[in-house]
């Protein structure tokens, strides 16, 4: 393994005049990203695995449509990790399932790369930066909590159902000036991006609401508006949620009772989406369950938070699911 030398901190970030943007896992999620910043001007390199994203790509734009939109040229496209990094990319997008970044970056680390990489975390899920910082080091990590459904229409195409603001992670080992770039330069693509201290209650409560209604979609394989107009349902959803709730406040992290109405109304507004857990149920792959209702399991049998739901849900979608 080979590492880059790093550019003077002035040179990266403060006089930089676009940041390159590296994105691994080319998604919905990872095309929207890659849209809107390549849209305003950024180098979006991208990294993919299924050969039709090359094909789709070459000469056709990549469009986003619903409550978000962009339309831009992706022509920087890999097949292999190392012509990826040799890029030399200043920040890397994991915009992988949470079940499969584990072998990505042991990968990157046996590779060269930029001294001073770092790596964002959009996946769901709790503790997925957790992940980053385990192989190259809390300096090289941060974490954002993606608040968006959306889905691909074609290889071309993605449609955004529903889309709030999203958070980044102020993390202490990292340079402010580099996270506060990185939210402006997706707010100026028009993704609102909000940098948070706190950044693991936006992180606990986005779990919340996947391990809730998520998971019920993948089990009853209806989408979140089938899910929440069914009343039954929809006092499963809440009975999951008041559950996390007494999780993340035995955890100290600040999710108050009345999260529990506002989290409902979020779930109401997801339209006829199928969130991705269902999606990977309906395609025989793993989920990321283990991180979302799994995490709250272990984490309600570490603080000794009594719950009902969540283990039984965690539980029957890890039977489900196909294991690798």
């Amino acid at each position: 393994m080979t590492v880059f030398p790093m550019m003077p901190m002035s040179l990266t970030w403060s006089k930089r005049v676009k940041t390159h943007y590296g994105i691994i896992g080319f998604g919905p999620v990872g095309r929207v990203f890659a849209a809107h910043l390549a849209q305003n001007g950024h180098r979006v390199s991208v990294l993919y695995r299924n050969p039709n994203v090359a094909i789709a790509m070459r000469g056709h734009p990549l469009e986003i449509e619903g409550k978000v939109t962009a339309s831009a040229q992706i022509t920087d496209l890999y097949s292999n990790m190392q012509e990826f990094l040799d890029t030399g990319m200043d920040v890397i997008l994991l915009c992988t399932k949470s079940s499969d970044s584990p072998a990505v970056l042991e990968n990157i680390k046996s590779l060269n790369y930029r001294e001073d990489i770092v790596f964002l975390s959009c996946q769901n899920g709790l503790d997925t930066e957790h992940q980053i910082s385990d192989v190259f080091g809390p300096g090289h990590t941060l974490r954002m909590s993606v608040n968006m459904g959306c889905g691909k229409s074609s290889e071309n195409v993605v449609r955004v159902t529903f889309a709030m603001s999203h958070y980044l992670s102020l993390m202490p080992d990292i340079d402010a000036e580099l996270i506060h770039r990185i939210a402006a330069d997706f707010t100026e693509s028009g993704v609102d991006l909000i940098v948070r201290e706190d950044y693991r209650t936006e992180v606990f409560k986005k779990a919340l609401l996947n391990s809730s209604l998520g998971s019920l979609c993948a089990l009853t394989r209806h989408t979140m508006s089938n899910v929440m107009n069914r009343e039954y349902m929809r006092g499963m959803v809440a009975q999951i949620v008041s559950e996390g709730i007494r999780i993340a406040q035995a955890m100290n992290i600040n999710i108050k009772d009345d999260f529990l109405d506002d989290a409902l109304s979020y779930l109401e507004n997801g339209g006829n989406h199928k969130p991705s857990i269902l999606i990977d149920i309906e395609n025989n792959k793993v989920t990321e369950n283990e991180y979302m209702c799994g995490r709250l399991t272990r984490y309600a049998e570490q603080y000794g938070v009594e719950v009902t739901l969540i283990p039984i849900i965690y539980n029957l979608i890890k039977t489900t699911e196909t294991t690798k």
